[in-house]
């Protein structure tokens, strides 16, 4: 973490903290048009290049100030405005100006001399006179908090003169970071006497161009923030691909991990990563989140083929065959063929497969008859269910075991085929197992072939004497079945194979279970789906949002205390439903859900795209940070566009496509601030580990 800058510490120490502001300023020129909204502020060519010049956005200061004694005499007005270039503006004199220069353009062609040598002095001197407008982005004043002198903020001025009294000044490095990092300090933290959590996010940037900035020693002012904004907040990252999306969401998890470790605060991180790049080392500069755990219990990182000697990495896949997941793998079915509507799949996905809640049916030798029964259906359905994904290649497991119902004479029948398949459990009431998926395709297999007799009427005589009734009344199984034969058609059986990507027979478990579990703990937890279909990562990922959003609200409903969270989505463009964007209900989208609830779970988002048009809404209107870099399309600026003044900078996002070069406003900051990322490294990483406790790692660990 950082410390406070020069002029924010002095600030609490006393004396006038507004002529600090004017310290090391170079004077550029003064004001001789002041609104509300807008300044006009008169220069030349000369004090411009002195200062080492006036990018578009640039943050200028004006002051009703005593030239040459900005620091020592008192300002004519306590206040300090500040202003952003927005562009050129012509002078009243415009015209005549502009025609001086003609002439002496053409002059000087023509006599093959620079301009400044055809004319006087005094008309040199007036061609060289501009002028810019500039945004009034608010009022630096003095205040007192806990009897110490203290900067205070209006985003606004309240008032106008129509005579000239403002200069305007280029402020100095150490002052340009404090105005970029404003506040530094709240009136709280003064009057507590309290040093907020600071993060040195990049350096202040105002053009791609950077010659006179480096020239004048204004390319490495830093931008503190304060990692607090980040937590428990959403925080939208944006930009094209290669534009350092990856890179500021490194920085920010990296100082949530850092801020957990000083403050002995378990802060739990969910990073989902759909290209690997958070999960594994970068082999070109050797960096990557997992080097902040290594060594340690901190970071747990779920992928597909875990290498478990790493000690860092775990089963990111489910275990289909577990009886016990059965919920979370039928939910992943169902998932999985929301958008298949024919009448085969809606009977599919109908198939009552659990069993029956007994309070539900009537009490009595009847109601436990009918329980009963309901029971039997449910478990035969199960039978074909586990058969089916084992048609559909998904590798088998250890231990598996499923009970169902199965009479005598059919199951001897089966056995005279196809020996040693079937465990009888208990042979009164006809209870049998199938003790392993094999075993259940095999059963399926026949049955499916004894009830194909039976319908087409074709029934060879050592089968003439089987019941298949129970079997054919079934309608869950039958509806299961008619999938398993594939006859009507293949979609389903196609789209269930698509799942086996997130079949793991090793894994025990529910994957949320376990990663709530870490998240309570304060891990970084970081979710590999660099594999797979983009259908089942998403349907992976908004099964996990939803059921930690239901472990977080359960444990407000029981006034337990909130474990705090942060979620990192990449590529959120894959993950929010775009078709589903500004039209589906909270409870139908957890990521909206997710924008709307958590706040009061303490839970933060952070999501990064290319794509503003294709997040809802209602998470864009709650989203308090934004880091916005190079955006292509005037569609997506345009959206940006309807958040705090972002429209002042779409030419320069559509423009501008320096890696890193982003313009960022935090919950905490006053406006937005244009900045250069500070690149992610093992200085960061480092500084982290130290505050874990954790020994320091070279490039070459």
């Amino acid at each position: 973490m950082t410390t406070l800058s020069g002029i924010a510490g002095a600030a609490s120490a006393g004396g006038n903290p507004l002529t600090w502001l004017l310290d090391g300023a170079s004077r550029l020129g003064g004001i001789y048009h002041l609104g509300y909204d807008r300044a006009i502020v008169i220069t030349d060519d000369l004090v411009k290049r002195d200062a080492g010049g006036v990018p578009r956005n640039g943050f200028l200061l004006a002051a009703a100030t005593v030239p040459t004694k900005e620091t020592n005499a008192p300002l004519d007005e306590e206040e300090v405005i500040l202003l952003r270039v927005r562009s050129t503006a012509a002078l009243p004199n415009e015209a005549e100006l502009v025609a001086t220069r003609l002439a002496a353009m053409r002059d000087a062609d023509i006599r093959d001399q620079r301009p400044a040598d055809v004319m006087d002095n005094l008309t040199s001197s007036q061609t060289q006179l501009s002028a810019f407008e500039c945004d009034v982005l608010g009022t630096f004043y003095a205040d007192t908090v806990a009897r110490r002198p203290f900067i205070q903020w209006g985003a606004d001025i309240d008032n106008v003169y129509a005579g000239a009294r403002y200069f305007v000044y280029l402020p100095s490095a150490e002052v340009l970071s404090f105005i970029a990092s404003y506040p530094e300090r709240t009136e709280q933290e003064v009057a507590e006497s309290a040093t907020p959590s600071l993060i040195e996010l990049g350096s202040v940037r105002f053009s791609s161009t950077r010659r006179r900035a480096a020239a004048a020693k204004m390319d490495a002012v830093p931008v503190k923030v304060r990692v607090t904004d980040f937590i428990s907040r959403k925080t939208a990252v944006l930009g094209m691909t290669r534009v350092g999306k990856s890179n500021t969401n490194k920085t920010i998890c990296t100082a949530v991990f850092e801020h957990a470790a000083r403050t002995k605060t378990k802060i739990g991180q969910l990073i989902f990563d759909p290209q690997g790049e958070y999960a594994n080392v970068n082999d070109q500069d050797k960096t990557g989140l997992r080097l902040l755990g290594r060594g340690s219990d901190l970071v747990h990182i779920y992928k597909m083929r875990p290498d478990s000697n790493t000690g860092q990495e775990f089963p990111l896949a489910v275990n289909f065959f577990d009886t016990d997941e059965l919920p979370m793998v039928w939910e992943f079915v169902q998932n999985s063929l929301a958008d298949v509507t024919t009448a085969y799949a809606n009977a599919f996905k109908t198939a009552a497969i659990f069993d029956p809640d007994r309070a539900d049916l009537p009490s009595g030798p009847a109601g436990d008859k009918e329980f009963y029964d309901e029971q039997d259906k449910a478990r035969r359905a199960r039978l074909a269910f586990y058969a089916l994904l084992s048609k559909a290649d998904f590798p088998p497991a250890r231990g598996f075991s499923l009970v169902f119902k199965m009479n005598k004479v059919l199951r001897e029948a089966f056995e005279r085929d196809r020996p040693e398949q079937i465990r009888v459990v208990n042979e009164r009431f006809g209870v049998c197992a199938v003790d392993s998926p094999a075993a259940a395709k095999r059963l399926m297999d026949w049955l499916s072939a004894r009830i194909d007799e039976v319908v087409t009427g074709r029934v060879p005589s050592q089968y003439a004497s089987l019941d298949l009734q129970s079997w054919q009344n079934c309608d869950a199984f039958m509806n299961i079945l008619t999938v398993y034969d594939a006859k009507v058609g293949s979609v389903v059986l196609n789209k269930i194979r698509l799942l086996v990507d997130f079949h793991d027979p090793t894994s025990t478990g529910d994957l949320a279970d376990r990663v709530w579990a870490d998240l309570k703990e304060g891990r970084m937890t970081i979710i590999d789906l660099s594999i797979g279909s983009d259908q089942v990562i998403k349907m992976l990922s908004e099964r996990l949002v939803v059921r930690l959003i239901d472990k977080a609200n359960d444990r407000f409903r029981s006034n337990k205390p909130a474990v705090k969270i942060q979620i990192v989505v990449e590529e959120a463009h894959n993950l929010f439903d775009r078709d589903k964007s500004g039209k589906s209900t909270v409870q139908d989208d957890p990521w909206v859900r997710l924008a709307k609830e958590a706040a009061k779970y303490e839970m933060g988002l952070v999501y990064a795209t290319q794509e503003v048009t294709s997040i809802d809404r209602r998470i864009l209107s709650n989203t308090s940070n934004w880091v916005v870099a190079h955006l292509n399309s005037d569609n997506e600026t345009r959206e940006l566009a309807h958040y705090y003044d972002f429209g002042v900078f779409a030419d320069g996002l559509r423009k501008a496509e320096d890696k890193g070069y982003a313009r960022v406003k935090t919950f905490s900051g006053k406006y937005i601030v244009p900045v250069q990322i500070a690149k992610f490294d093992h200085d960061m990483i480092n500084r982290a580990r130290a505050a874990a406790g954790l020994p320091a790692i070279s490039v070459e660990d």
